[in-house]
């Protein structure tokens, strides 16, 4: 699928995305990039995080081997006894912080 369909009339989410598409890259180095129809996948040996892309944000999401509360977390879903599904959504580039990018990394190392 087009990368760049993603990203049609949604210009603040192309920034977002570029933002937390860089910030990662300075913080795991090289991963692939998939772009699916419904998402793009951050990919290690394992997709690490999905992003969604929408006119006013994006929607991350990324497992966890741990249980985190937190209000960032717009929406979770345990996958199994040790596994959790994380959904935060950004809509500006204060909202990637570092804690976001601790779990994200966490998420990369899992895989990996």
């Amino acid at each position: 699928f087009p990368i760049a369909q993603h990203f049609q009339k949604k210009e603040k989410g192309k920034e977002l995305y570029d933002k937390l598409q860089w910030l990662l890259k300075q913080k795991l180095g090289d991963f692939r990039i998939d772009s699916l129809e419904c998402c793009i996948h951050f990919v290690n040996a394992f997709t690490f995080a999905a992003i969604k892309i929408f006119k006013d944000k994006i929607r991350v999401d990324f497992n966890l081997d741990e249980k985190v509360a937190s209000t960032k977390i717009k929406q979770s879903l345990q996958l199994s006894s040790h596994r959790y599904l994380y959904y935060i959504d950004i809509f500006n580039e204060i909202e990637i912080d570092v804690e976001m990018l601790q779990w994200i990394t966490k998420a990369y190392k899992k895989e990996s």
